[in-house]
């Protein structure tokens, strides 16, 4: 899974959460929370982890579907938004 990076770091911003009590508050290590916040893939164990943490329905517009070539099974074809936009 990878994330949308900017919309990662904004949702950090708005919490008042530092990358580290993000890895701690899903569970995972540091360093995975900084694979998503450079754009890079991680496990599945790590995006289960982030999935149950936000909720599906939430989670879901973090996940940047075009870069792991998927759609995103939430999508209603035209509402699907593949953009970077920063809406936490």
């Amino acid at each position: 899974m990878k994330v949308k990076t900017k919309m990662l770091q904004a949702f950090l911003q708005t919490k008042g959460m530092t990358k580290e009590v993000f890895a701690e508050e899903i569970e995972v290590n540091l360093s995975e929370v900084e694979k998503m916040l450079n754009g890079e893939a991680v496990d599945e164990k790590t995006a289960r982890k982030f999935i149950y943490y936000l909720g599906a329905g939430e989670a879901q517009r973090f996940i940047d579907w075009k870069a792991i070539g998927k759609t995103n099974p939430f999508a209603c074809g035209a509402d699907e938004d593949d953009t970077d936009e920063v809406q936490v």
